[in-house]
Protein backbone atom coordinates (compact mmCIF):
# COMPACT_ATOMS: atom_id res chain seq x y z
CA UNK A 1 0.00 0.00 0.00
CA UNK A 2 1.73 3.17 -1.23
CA UNK A 3 -0.10 5.91 0.66
CA UNK A 4 -1.02 6.02 4.32
CA UNK A 5 -2.35 9.57 4.14
CA UNK A 6 -5.92 10.19 5.42
CA UNK A 7 -8.57 9.94 2.71
CA UNK A 8 -11.90 11.77 2.38
CA UNK A 9 -14.70 9.54 1.12
CA UNK A 10 -18.40 10.01 0.45
CA UNK A 11 -20.34 6.88 1.44
CA UNK A 12 -23.19 5.57 -0.69
CA UNK A 13 -23.65 1.91 0.24
CA UNK A 14 -23.50 -0.35 3.32
CA UNK A 15 -22.57 -3.96 2.62
CA UNK A 16 -23.35 -7.15 4.52
CA UNK A 17 -19.55 -7.71 4.69
CA UNK A 18 -19.40 -5.00 7.38
CA UNK A 19 -17.94 -2.24 5.19
CA UNK A 20 -19.46 0.92 3.76
CA UNK A 21 -18.50 1.76 0.18
CA UNK A 22 -17.88 4.72 -2.05
CA UNK A 23 -20.10 5.08 -5.12
CA UNK A 24 -17.54 3.33 -7.38
CA UNK A 25 -17.18 0.50 -4.83
CA UNK A 26 -13.38 0.87 -4.94
CA UNK A 27 -13.07 2.21 -1.39
CA UNK A 28 -14.33 0.18 1.58
CA UNK A 29 -14.66 1.88 4.96
CA UNK A 30 -15.09 0.38 8.41
CA UNK A 31 -17.25 2.41 10.79
CA UNK A 32 -19.09 4.48 8.17
CA UNK A 33 -22.75 4.70 7.07
CA UNK A 34 -24.53 5.68 3.83
CA UNK A 35 -24.90 9.43 3.29
CA UNK A 36 -21.84 10.30 5.38
CA UNK A 37 -18.61 11.91 4.32
CA UNK A 38 -15.73 10.60 6.38
CA UNK A 39 -12.01 10.94 6.84
CA UNK A 40 -10.38 7.54 7.06
CA UNK A 41 -6.93 6.06 7.55
CA UNK A 42 -5.79 3.39 5.06
CA UNK A 43 -5.59 -0.12 6.53
CA UNK A 44 -5.00 -2.38 3.55
CA UNK A 45 -5.41 -2.76 -0.21
CA UNK A 46 -6.89 -6.05 -1.33
CA UNK A 47 -8.37 -7.13 -4.65
CA UNK A 48 -7.92 -3.59 -5.98
CA UNK A 49 -9.96 -2.12 -3.12
CA UNK A 50 -8.64 0.35 -0.56
CA UNK A 51 -9.81 -0.33 3.00
CA UNK A 52 -10.06 2.55 5.47
CA UNK A 53 -10.84 2.97 9.15
CA UNK A 54 -13.08 5.93 9.95
CA UNK A 55 -11.43 8.60 12.10
CA UNK A 56 -13.66 11.65 11.45
CA UNK A 57 -17.34 11.79 10.43
CA UNK A 58 -18.16 15.13 8.81
CA UNK A 59 -21.93 14.68 8.50
CA UNK A 60 -23.21 11.88 10.75
CA UNK A 61 -26.08 9.68 9.61
CA UNK A 62 -29.26 9.82 11.74
CA UNK A 63 -28.72 6.07 12.23
CA UNK A 64 -25.30 6.60 13.83
CA UNK A 65 -24.72 5.96 17.55
CA UNK A 66 -21.59 6.11 19.68
CA UNK A 67 -20.12 2.59 20.02
CA UNK A 68 -20.17 1.19 23.55
CA UNK A 69 -16.84 -0.57 23.08
CA UNK A 70 -13.58 1.39 23.15
CA UNK A 71 -12.16 -0.92 20.48
CA UNK A 72 -15.15 -0.95 18.09
CA UNK A 73 -13.29 0.92 15.35
CA UNK A 74 -10.50 -1.65 15.04
CA UNK A 75 -11.63 -4.88 16.77
CA UNK A 76 -12.87 -7.57 14.41
CA UNK A 77 -15.35 -8.96 16.92
CA UNK A 78 -18.05 -6.45 15.87
CA UNK A 79 -18.85 -4.57 12.67
CA UNK A 80 -21.94 -2.45 13.38
CA UNK A 81 -21.73 -0.97 16.87
CA UNK A 82 -21.89 2.47 15.27
CA UNK A 83 -25.29 1.62 13.72
CA UNK A 84 -28.52 1.89 15.76
CA UNK A 85 -29.67 -1.56 16.82
CA UNK A 86 -33.08 -1.26 15.16
CA UNK A 87 -31.32 -0.13 11.98
CA UNK A 88 -29.09 -3.21 12.18
CA UNK A 89 -32.20 -5.38 12.29
CA UNK A 90 -33.72 -3.61 9.29
CA UNK A 91 -30.46 -3.91 7.36
CA UNK A 92 -30.25 -7.66 7.98
CA UNK A 93 -33.94 -8.18 7.17
CA UNK A 94 -33.46 -6.37 3.87
CA UNK A 95 -30.45 -8.57 3.09
CA UNK A 96 -32.59 -11.66 3.64
CA UNK A 97 -35.35 -10.15 1.49
CA UNK A 98 -32.89 -9.55 -1.36
CA UNK A 99 -31.53 -13.09 -1.21
CA UNK A 100 -34.98 -14.66 -1.22
CA UNK A 101 -36.14 -12.58 -4.21
CA UNK A 102 -38.06 -13.17 -6.39
CA UNK A 103 -39.70 -15.36 -3.76
CA UNK A 104 -41.80 -13.35 -1.34
CA UNK A 105 -43.07 -15.01 1.83
CA UNK A 106 -46.70 -14.40 2.65
CA UNK A 107 -45.54 -12.97 5.99
CA UNK A 108 -42.39 -11.25 7.16
CA UNK A 109 -41.91 -12.22 10.78
CA UNK A 110 -40.86 -9.69 13.41
CA UNK A 111 -37.19 -10.10 14.41
CA UNK A 112 -36.43 -12.45 17.28
CA UNK A 113 -34.34 -10.24 19.55
CA UNK A 114 -33.14 -9.63 23.10
CA UNK A 115 -30.43 -7.44 24.66
CA UNK A 116 -27.71 -6.51 22.12
CA UNK A 117 -24.98 -6.49 24.80
CA UNK A 118 -23.72 -9.05 27.31
CA UNK A 119 -25.19 -11.82 25.16
CA UNK A 120 -22.27 -13.90 23.93
CA UNK A 121 -21.97 -17.12 25.93
CA UNK A 122 -19.23 -18.68 23.80
CA UNK A 123 -16.10 -17.16 22.28
CA UNK A 124 -12.63 -18.11 21.10
CA UNK A 125 -10.20 -15.41 22.21
CA UNK A 126 -6.78 -15.05 20.67
CA UNK A 127 -3.74 -14.76 22.94
CA UNK A 128 -0.45 -13.17 21.94
CA UNK A 129 2.75 -12.47 23.84
CA UNK A 130 4.09 -9.21 22.38
CA UNK A 131 7.83 -9.38 22.94
CA UNK A 132 8.52 -5.72 22.13
CA UNK A 133 6.02 -4.60 24.76
CA UNK A 134 6.82 -7.45 27.15
CA UNK A 135 3.12 -8.02 27.68
CA UNK A 136 0.29 -10.34 26.73
CA UNK A 137 -2.85 -9.37 24.81
CA UNK A 138 -6.13 -11.32 24.95
CA UNK A 139 -9.16 -10.68 22.74
CA UNK A 140 -10.53 -10.84 19.22
CA UNK A 141 -8.36 -10.15 16.16
CA UNK A 142 -8.20 -6.70 14.64
CA UNK A 143 -10.07 -5.92 11.44
CA UNK A 144 -7.99 -6.91 8.38
CA UNK A 145 -4.99 -7.77 10.58
CA UNK A 146 -3.67 -10.79 12.52
CA UNK A 147 -2.99 -8.73 15.67
CA UNK A 148 -5.02 -9.02 18.88
CA UNK A 149 -7.20 -5.97 19.46
CA UNK A 150 -6.00 -4.18 22.59
CA UNK A 151 -8.94 -3.57 24.93
CA UNK A 152 -9.71 -3.74 28.64
CA UNK A 153 -13.20 -5.28 28.36
CA UNK A 154 -15.71 -6.65 25.85
CA UNK A 155 -19.36 -5.54 26.17
CA UNK A 156 -20.79 -8.32 23.97
CA UNK A 157 -19.41 -11.13 26.16
CA UNK A 158 -21.43 -12.44 29.07
CA UNK A 159 -20.37 -11.94 32.66
CA UNK A 160 -17.88 -12.65 34.13
CA UNK A 161 -15.51 -12.89 31.17
CA UNK A 162 -16.59 -9.51 29.75
CA UNK A 163 -14.53 -7.86 32.50
CA UNK A 164 -11.75 -10.43 32.60
CA UNK A 165 -9.86 -9.49 29.41
CA UNK A 166 -7.04 -7.73 31.26
CA UNK A 167 -6.95 -10.18 34.21
CA UNK A 168 -6.66 -13.07 31.73
CA UNK A 169 -3.78 -11.28 29.99
CA UNK A 170 -2.04 -10.76 33.33
CA UNK A 171 -2.64 -14.41 34.22
CA UNK A 172 -0.99 -15.66 31.02
CA UNK A 173 1.87 -13.18 31.41
CA UNK A 174 2.64 -14.68 34.82
CA UNK A 175 2.95 -18.23 33.49
CA UNK A 176 6.27 -19.87 32.63
CA UNK A 177 5.29 -20.15 28.92
CA UNK A 178 3.35 -16.95 28.06
CA UNK A 179 4.42 -17.23 24.41
CA UNK A 180 3.02 -20.76 24.13
CA UNK A 181 -0.65 -19.96 24.84
CA UNK A 182 -2.36 -19.26 21.46
CA UNK A 183 -6.00 -19.12 22.52
CA UNK A 184 -8.53 -19.25 25.33
CA UNK A 185 -12.06 -20.54 24.72
CA UNK A 186 -14.90 -19.32 26.91
CA UNK A 187 -18.29 -20.92 27.54
CA UNK A 188 -21.07 -20.11 29.98
CA UNK A 189 -24.53 -21.37 30.81
CA UNK A 190 -27.35 -20.06 32.96
CA UNK A 191 -25.24 -21.28 35.85
CA UNK A 192 -21.46 -21.54 35.68
CA UNK A 193 -18.71 -20.54 33.26
CA UNK A 194 -15.55 -22.18 32.01
CA UNK A 195 -12.39 -21.37 30.08
CA UNK A 196 -10.30 -23.81 28.06
CA UNK A 197 -6.63 -22.82 27.82
CA UNK A 198 -4.76 -24.14 24.78
CA UNK A 199 -1.05 -24.56 25.54
CA UNK A 200 1.70 -25.75 23.20
CA UNK A 201 4.19 -26.71 25.91
CA UNK A 202 3.79 -28.35 29.31
CA UNK A 203 2.71 -26.19 32.24
CA UNK A 204 4.64 -26.28 35.50
CA UNK A 205 3.07 -27.10 38.85
CA UNK A 206 3.31 -23.41 39.71
CA UNK A 207 1.49 -22.54 36.45
CA UNK A 208 -1.29 -24.94 37.36
CA UNK A 209 -1.53 -23.49 40.85
CA UNK A 210 -1.89 -19.97 39.40
CA UNK A 211 -4.61 -21.15 37.01
CA UNK A 212 -6.46 -22.97 39.77
CA UNK A 213 -6.36 -19.92 42.03
CA UNK A 214 -7.67 -17.74 39.16
CA UNK A 215 -10.59 -20.13 38.67
CA UNK A 216 -11.48 -20.02 42.35
CA UNK A 217 -11.20 -16.23 42.47
CA UNK A 218 -13.50 -15.68 39.48
CA UNK A 219 -15.78 -18.72 39.86
CA UNK A 220 -14.56 -20.30 36.63
CA UNK A 221 -13.99 -23.91 35.72
CA UNK A 222 -10.49 -24.17 34.25
CA UNK A 223 -9.64 -26.67 31.51
CA UNK A 224 -6.31 -27.36 29.83
CA UNK A 225 -5.90 -28.40 26.19
CA UNK A 226 -2.32 -29.48 25.41
CA UNK A 227 -3.24 -31.05 22.05
CA UNK A 228 -6.40 -31.84 20.10
CA UNK A 229 -9.92 -31.68 21.50
CA UNK A 230 -9.52 -35.15 23.02
CA UNK A 231 -6.70 -33.87 25.24
CA UNK A 232 -8.93 -31.40 27.12
CA UNK A 233 -9.12 -32.01 30.86
CA UNK A 234 -10.19 -30.18 33.97
CA UNK A 235 -7.88 -28.45 36.45
CA UNK A 236 -9.23 -28.26 40.01
CA UNK A 237 -8.52 -25.49 42.49
CA UNK A 238 -5.82 -27.52 44.24
CA UNK A 239 -3.96 -28.07 40.94
CA UNK A 240 -5.11 -31.68 40.55
CA UNK A 241 -5.88 -32.63 36.98
CA UNK A 242 -9.07 -34.67 36.53
CA UNK A 243 -10.27 -36.48 33.40
CA UNK A 244 -13.56 -35.49 31.80
CA UNK A 245 -15.54 -32.32 32.26
CA UNK A 246 -18.03 -30.84 34.69
CA UNK A 247 -21.04 -29.88 32.62
CA UNK A 248 -22.54 -26.42 32.27
CA UNK A 249 -26.26 -26.00 31.71
CA UNK A 250 -28.93 -23.73 30.25
CA UNK A 251 -32.71 -23.86 30.44
CA UNK A 252 -35.74 -23.56 28.20
CA UNK A 253 -38.19 -22.58 30.98
CA UNK A 254 -41.27 -22.48 28.74
CA UNK A 255 -40.76 -26.17 28.01
CA UNK A 256 -39.46 -27.05 31.49
CA UNK A 257 -36.17 -28.29 30.03
CA UNK A 258 -32.59 -28.11 31.25
CA UNK A 259 -29.71 -28.92 28.90
CA UNK A 260 -26.28 -30.02 30.03
CA UNK A 261 -23.23 -29.39 27.85
CA UNK A 262 -19.46 -29.34 28.00
CA UNK A 263 -17.49 -26.17 27.15
CA UNK A 264 -16.59 -27.72 23.79
CA UNK A 265 -20.07 -28.93 22.80
CA UNK A 266 -21.86 -26.87 20.15
CA UNK A 267 -24.53 -24.65 21.70
CA UNK A 268 -26.19 -21.45 20.57
CA UNK A 269 -24.12 -18.36 21.35
CA UNK A 270 -27.03 -16.25 22.59
CA UNK A 271 -28.96 -18.08 25.31
CA UNK A 272 -31.82 -15.58 25.65
CA UNK A 273 -32.40 -15.38 21.90
CA UNK A 274 -32.18 -19.18 21.75
CA UNK A 275 -35.15 -19.43 24.13
CA UNK A 276 -37.16 -17.08 21.94
CA UNK A 277 -36.01 -18.84 18.76
CA UNK A 278 -37.18 -22.23 20.04
CA UNK A 279 -40.58 -20.74 20.87
CA UNK A 280 -40.82 -19.23 17.37
CA UNK A 281 -39.91 -22.55 15.76
CA UNK A 282 -42.52 -24.42 17.82
CA UNK A 283 -45.20 -21.91 16.80
CA UNK A 284 -44.32 -22.32 13.13
CA UNK A 285 -44.30 -26.12 13.34
CA UNK A 286 -47.89 -25.98 14.67
CA UNK A 287 -47.46 -29.24 16.56
CA UNK A 288 -49.99 -31.79 17.81
CA UNK A 289 -49.77 -35.21 19.45
CA UNK A 290 -50.32 -36.79 16.01
CA UNK A 291 -47.14 -35.31 14.55
CA UNK A 292 -43.92 -37.19 13.89
CA UNK A 293 -41.02 -34.74 13.50
CA UNK A 294 -37.49 -35.01 12.13
CA UNK A 295 -35.03 -32.60 13.79
CA UNK A 296 -32.09 -32.57 11.36
CA UNK A 297 -28.72 -31.36 12.66
CA UNK A 298 -30.16 -31.74 16.15
CA UNK A 299 -26.97 -31.10 18.15
CA UNK A 300 -27.47 -31.78 21.86
CA UNK A 301 -31.27 -31.78 21.45
CA UNK A 302 -32.00 -28.06 21.70
CA UNK A 303 -35.05 -28.19 19.42
CA UNK A 304 -35.76 -31.94 19.67
CA UNK A 305 -36.66 -32.06 23.34
CA UNK A 306 -38.80 -28.92 23.08
CA UNK A 307 -40.66 -30.46 20.13
CA UNK A 308 -41.11 -33.69 22.11
CA UNK A 309 -43.15 -31.86 24.75
CA UNK A 310 -46.03 -31.61 22.21
CA UNK A 311 -45.40 -33.92 19.25
CA UNK A 312 -46.09 -37.62 19.26
CA UNK A 313 -42.50 -38.54 18.41
CA UNK A 314 -39.24 -36.85 17.43
CA UNK A 315 -36.25 -38.21 15.53
CA UNK A 316 -33.03 -36.28 16.02
CA UNK A 317 -30.23 -36.79 13.49
CA UNK A 318 -26.70 -35.43 13.61
CA UNK A 319 -23.26 -36.38 12.28
CA UNK A 320 -21.44 -35.80 15.59
CA UNK A 321 -21.54 -38.91 17.78
CA UNK A 322 -20.62 -36.79 20.80
CA UNK A 323 -23.59 -34.50 20.27
CA UNK A 324 -25.94 -37.44 19.83
CA UNK A 325 -24.72 -38.96 23.08
CA UNK A 326 -25.27 -35.64 24.86
CA UNK A 327 -28.78 -35.38 23.34
CA UNK A 328 -29.64 -38.84 24.66
CA UNK A 329 -28.34 -37.89 28.10
CA UNK A 330 -30.37 -34.67 28.07
CA UNK A 331 -33.50 -36.60 27.08
CA UNK A 332 -32.95 -38.92 30.02
CA UNK A 333 -32.30 -36.04 32.43
CA UNK A 334 -35.54 -34.36 31.38
CA UNK A 335 -37.68 -37.49 31.37
CA UNK A 336 -38.31 -37.28 27.61
CA UNK A 337 -39.17 -40.72 26.25
CA UNK A 338 -40.56 -39.92 22.81
CA UNK A 339 -37.30 -38.70 21.24
CA UNK A 340 -34.92 -41.00 19.38
CA UNK A 341 -31.43 -39.81 18.36
CA UNK A 342 -29.28 -41.26 15.60
CA UNK A 343 -25.79 -40.56 14.24
CA UNK A 344 -26.25 -39.83 10.56
CA UNK A 345 -24.34 -38.12 7.76
CA UNK A 346 -26.99 -35.70 6.53
CA UNK A 347 -24.73 -34.50 3.71
CA UNK A 348 -24.42 -37.89 2.03
CA UNK A 349 -25.81 -38.01 -1.51
CA UNK A 350 -26.74 -41.64 -0.83
CA UNK A 351 -28.64 -40.67 2.34
CA UNK A 352 -31.41 -43.15 3.08
CA UNK A 353 -34.53 -41.69 4.72
CA UNK A 354 -36.39 -45.00 4.98
CA UNK A 355 -36.22 -44.87 8.77
CA UNK A 356 -38.38 -41.74 8.82
CA UNK A 357 -41.35 -42.92 6.75
CA UNK A 358 -43.86 -41.71 9.34
CA UNK A 359 -42.40 -38.22 9.61
CA UNK A 360 -44.77 -35.45 8.52
CA UNK A 361 -42.88 -32.36 9.74
CA UNK A 362 -39.22 -31.36 9.61
CA UNK A 363 -37.04 -28.87 11.43
CA UNK A 364 -33.66 -28.05 9.84
CA UNK A 365 -30.84 -26.21 11.62
CA UNK A 366 -27.75 -26.89 9.50
CA UNK A 367 -24.26 -25.34 9.56
CA UNK A 368 -23.35 -22.50 7.19
CA UNK A 369 -23.06 -24.84 4.21
CA UNK A 370 -26.80 -25.49 4.39
CA UNK A 371 -28.63 -28.73 3.68
CA UNK A 372 -28.96 -29.03 -0.09
CA UNK A 373 -28.73 -32.83 -0.28
CA UNK A 374 -31.16 -33.25 2.60
CA UNK A 375 -33.82 -30.84 1.31
CA UNK A 376 -33.87 -32.73 -1.97
CA UNK A 377 -34.65 -35.88 0.02
CA UNK A 378 -37.23 -34.05 2.13
CA UNK A 379 -38.91 -32.77 -1.04
CA UNK A 380 -39.49 -36.36 -2.16
CA UNK A 381 -40.99 -37.42 1.18
CA UNK A 382 -44.56 -36.97 2.35
CA UNK A 383 -43.68 -33.88 4.40
CA UNK A 384 -46.35 -31.27 5.15
CA UNK A 385 -44.36 -28.55 6.90
CA UNK A 386 -40.69 -27.53 7.10
CA UNK A 387 -39.19 -25.00 9.50
CA UNK A 388 -35.69 -24.02 8.41
CA UNK A 389 -33.37 -22.25 10.87
CA UNK A 390 -30.25 -20.93 9.18
CA UNK A 391 -26.99 -19.18 10.09
CA UNK A 392 -26.30 -18.36 6.42
CA UNK A 393 -29.04 -16.61 4.43
CA UNK A 394 -27.36 -17.47 1.12
CA UNK A 395 -27.62 -21.23 1.61
CA UNK A 396 -31.09 -20.78 3.12
CA UNK A 397 -32.24 -19.04 -0.05
CA UNK A 398 -30.73 -21.79 -2.22
CA UNK A 399 -32.39 -24.58 -0.22
CA UNK A 400 -35.74 -22.78 -0.03
CA UNK A 401 -35.81 -22.61 -3.82
CA UNK A 402 -35.39 -26.39 -3.99
CA UNK A 403 -38.39 -26.84 -1.70
CA UNK A 404 -40.53 -24.29 -3.54
CA UNK A 405 -39.79 -26.00 -6.87
CA UNK A 406 -41.01 -29.24 -5.24
CA UNK A 407 -44.41 -27.75 -4.37
CA UNK A 408 -43.78 -26.07 -1.02
CA UNK A 409 -45.13 -22.60 -0.35
CA UNK A 410 -42.89 -20.07 1.45
CA UNK A 411 -45.32 -18.95 4.14
CA UNK A 412 -43.09 -16.88 6.43
CA UNK A 413 -39.51 -15.72 6.94
CA UNK A 414 -37.60 -13.40 9.23
CA UNK A 415 -34.33 -12.81 11.02
CA UNK A 416 -33.10 -13.96 14.41
CA UNK A 417 -30.78 -11.50 16.14
CA UNK A 418 -28.40 -14.16 17.41
CA UNK A 419 -25.26 -12.04 16.83
CA UNK A 420 -25.95 -8.31 17.39
CA UNK A 421 -23.38 -5.87 15.97
CA UNK A 422 -21.85 -8.51 13.68
CA UNK A 423 -22.29 -9.36 10.01
CA UNK A 424 -23.82 -12.75 10.87
CA UNK A 425 -27.47 -13.16 9.89
CA UNK A 426 -29.48 -15.92 11.55
CA UNK A 427 -32.89 -16.48 9.99
CA UNK A 428 -35.94 -18.72 10.02
CA UNK A 429 -38.39 -19.74 7.31
CA UNK A 430 -41.63 -21.71 7.21
CA UNK A 431 -42.53 -23.78 4.16
CA UNK A 432 -45.84 -25.63 3.81
CA UNK A 433 -46.76 -28.15 1.14
CA UNK A 434 -50.30 -27.09 0.30
CA UNK A 435 -51.48 -30.41 -1.13
CA UNK A 436 -50.06 -32.59 1.68
CA UNK A 437 -51.16 -30.16 4.39
CA UNK A 438 -54.71 -30.06 3.04
CA UNK A 439 -54.83 -33.84 2.77
CA UNK A 440 -53.68 -34.21 6.39
CA UNK A 441 -56.31 -31.76 7.62
CA UNK A 442 -59.17 -33.83 6.19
Amino acid sequence: MKSREPQQVSISYLSHDGCAYSEDRQTAVFGALPGETIIGLPMARRRKKLYLRTTVVENPSPDRVEPVCEAASFCGGCSFQHLRHDAQLGFKQNHLRELLAPLEPREWLSPVQASPFGYRSKARLGVKYVEKKQRVLVGFREKMKPFIAETSSCPVLRSPVNLLIEPLAELVAGLSIPDQIPQIEYASGDEGSAIVIRHLQALTEEDQRRLGDFGLQHDLQIYLQPGGLDSTHKLTGDSVVEPGMDLLSYQLPDQDLRFFFSPQDFTQVNLEVNRLMVNRALDLLDLSAEDSVLDAFCGIGNFSLAIARTAGEVFGAEQSAGSIQRARENALENGVQNADFQVMDLYAESLEMSGFTGVNKVLLDPPRSGAEALVKKVASMDIERVVYVSCNPETLARDVRHLVSAGFDLRAAGIIDMFPHTTHVESIALLVHQERSSRSAK
